[in-house]
């Protein structure tokens, strides 16, 4: 009874929370900086984007001031929603649209349209998300999903997949890999089940300054953690605590990419004004 009370409570806010949307057209500025899809192979080349990531910062910083007090904004029409997990908030992650995908989501979207647009049969390593409902509804793709929960008959463990060598066009796997210890058998294993001249889109937290990948933590064989530096947890469908990040990467991760046999790999980073896709963007593109 209490919790139809919230869960009504709640959907009362939201209506009224619609209603006083904030318009933001104001925020915009005709300018060659408002989008961005670039291609980065080494440390050095994000300095070459220097404009257009002070130009990004500089929206982003009136686009924060408007998110101290508005759940919702628009923006050309379009209502986006500004989620919070736990009173954490990022652009990266926050700002969602109609379809309930957030800033890091769409891009991906707008990646697989640009640079994979002859692949049918894709992997995605979540099921029933909204994710997977925007690129099922899409219907060019023969969709295959999983998820991680030993006894389900959709379970697979991504260091030890079930499918076949050399299965899929594309491989989609986002914010899977840091919360994984043996992450470069997971490399391996998507490097295996992608076709020849076939693709790995992945994300996972990296930072652009760091050459080294930092490891936040470690477990033994007995399941034991040992914490490396203070723990941190990422929101989980299931896991009310959220989920242990093992890792924040660097650019070894390309090498690693490298050994297990991908030929080109490099990182895809950009953003888009236009749509709210907001905040420092980026996947690992791998091509087998």
């Amino acid at each position: 009874m209490i919790k139809q009370i919230k869960k009504a409570v709640r959907k009362s806010q939201n209506i009224v929370q619609k209603a006083l949307a904030k318009n933001i057209d104001y925020l915009y500025e005709d300018s060659p900086c408002n989008k961005l899809m670039a291609e980065l192979e080494k440390k050095e080349d994000y300095a070459n984007y220097q404009q257009y990531t002070q130009f990004r910062k500089s929206f982003e910083k009136k686009i924060l001031k408007v998110a101290n007090t508005f759940s919702y904004v628009r923006m050309f029409g379009t209502l986006y929603h500004f989620n919070r997990f736990r009173n954490l908030f990022s652009l990266r992650e926050a700002c969602t649209d109609h379809t309930g995908l957030n800033s890091r989501m769409r891009f991906s979207l707008d990646i697989i349209k640009q640079y994979f647009p002859n692949a049918k049969k894709i992997y995605l390593t979540e099921n029933d998300t909204a994710y997977h409902k925007n690129i099922a509804n899409l219907n060019q793709y023969d969709v295959v999903t999983s998820i991680y929960k030993p006894g389900d008959i959709l379970h697979q463990d991504l260091t030890c997949l079930t499918y076949s060598d050399n299965s899929f066009d594309l491989c989609l796997s986002f914010e899977d890999l840091e919360h994984i210890p043996d992450y470069k058998t997971v490399i391996k294993e998507l490097y295996r089940v992608t076709k020849p001249g076939g693709h790995v889109l992945l994300s996972a937290p990296f930072i652009f300054e760091n050459d080294k990948t930092i490891t936040r933590a470690t477990i033994n064989d007995e399941g034991e953690v040992t914490h490396l530096l203070e723990p941190e947890y990422h929101g989980d469908p299931v896991l009310p605590l959220g989920i242990l990040c093992y890792y924040h990467f660097g650019w070894d991760l390309l090498d690693t990419f490298k050994d297990a046999g991908f030929t080109s790999v490099k990182i895809v980073t950009g953003y888009d004004i236009n749509k709210l896709i907001l905040d420092t963007l980026l996947f690992i593109v791998a091509e087998k």
